[in-house]
């Protein structure tokens, strides 16, 4: 089994319009989407596209188009990710537990057949019922590779708190999640890091 449960924490610090911090316990699954149907058979309180105590929908990922998550994660990367080359790929998300969900933020790791990191993509929900999904391709050295941690930039295209305006940039970073869980993400804008997650 390459699935997971992540036990850990979740810091926030907002340094501008007005500086606030915050720190939480969690934990999440980074779940093989190959495995999802072995995890339903032999775990008996999860469930893959049923109802268990903890559950993981197609539905509550990447918009309301039928198909599995894999088979929509593909459409959504064909044109910025070698989506035919994508052998395995791991969600950190948070599934519904006991048929509710919370999840601001889905993370996809995109592995080739050589286990290389072709690319990433981070499924952002805000609180009204609104989503994006940025597709972050790795430049790595030419051959579609990316060495860990794994970086990316993204102009951010999507509102998500009533303390920032849509400008700025995403700066991305990503341990390897088959030993640990390690994501990073600052704003910046204008040269100035205005949050960091």
């Amino acid at each position: 089994m390459n699935s997971k449960i992540f036990s850990g924490q979740v810091v926030h610090e907002r340094f501008h319009p007005a500086r606030h911090h915050l720190r939480y316990p969690l934990y999440v699954y980074a779940l093989d989407l190959s495995e999802l149907i072995d995890l339903d058979r032999r775990l008996p309180l999860f469930g893959a596209n049923r109802r268990r105590p903890v559950s993981l929908h197609d539905e509550d990922y990447l918009g309301p188009t039928k198909g599995s998550i894999r088979t929509k994660l593909l459409g959504q990367v064909a044109g910025d990710l070698p989506a035919d080359a994508v052998q395995q790929i791991f969600l950190v998300t948070s599934p519904r537990l006991l048929g509710y969900v919370f999840n601001p933020v889905s993370f996809y790791y995109c592995f080739g057949k050589d286990g290389h990191l072709l690319g990433a993509v981070a499924e952002v929900n805000n609180t009204f019922g609104e989503k994006h999904v940025y597709v972050l391709p790795t430049n790595g050295n030419g051959n579609g590779r990316q060495a860990f941690p794994a970086r990316f930039q993204a102009d951010k295209a999507f509102h998500v708190s009533p303390f920032n305006t849509m400008g700025g940039t995403y700066h991305f970073s990503f341990g390897d999640i088959r030993e640990t869980l390690d994501i990073s993400i600052d704003l910046y804008r204008g040269g100035d890091r205005i949050l960091q997650a």
